[in-house]
């Protein structure tokens, strides 16, 4: 378990990434983008630190695999939300996407059970 909440804190700190990249990439003015970045953001700032913090191992296995859902909304959100034509927004969501993806679910999966 513990390997899944020092995962959970790598995504918490991802959130916090994601809530500055629109002003520190500069995209602040592209609204969706920038709304979508600070939502999804504070999502996964709460939800990576409640997993970082939890006992149960249920509650850490689930909120994992809810960070990877919300890095797979990062992923298409630009496609979907139309704002693919702000490149640093959109490859900003990719990278991180693709990052909290993959670390969500190697935290769901480090439990063997």
């Amino acid at each position: 378990m513990k390997t899944a909440k020092s995962l959970n804190w790598i995504i918490a700190i991802g959130g916090v990434w994601e809530i500055l990249a629109p002003f520190l990439l500069s995209y602040s003015k592209a609204t969706t983008a920038m709304w979508d970045a600070i939502i999804i953001g504070l999502a996964l700032v709460i939800l990576g630190a409640w997993a970082g913090l939890a006992n149960e191992s249920n509650t850490v296995k689930s909120l994992s695999w809810v960070n990877a859902v919300l890095g797979l909304w990062l992923v298409i959100a630009p496609f979907i939300l139309a704002y693919s034509g702000v490149a640093a927004a959109m490859w900003n969501d990719v990278i991180v996407g693709i990052i909290v993806l993959v670390l969500g679910v190697w935290a769901a999966q480090a439990f063997k059970e």
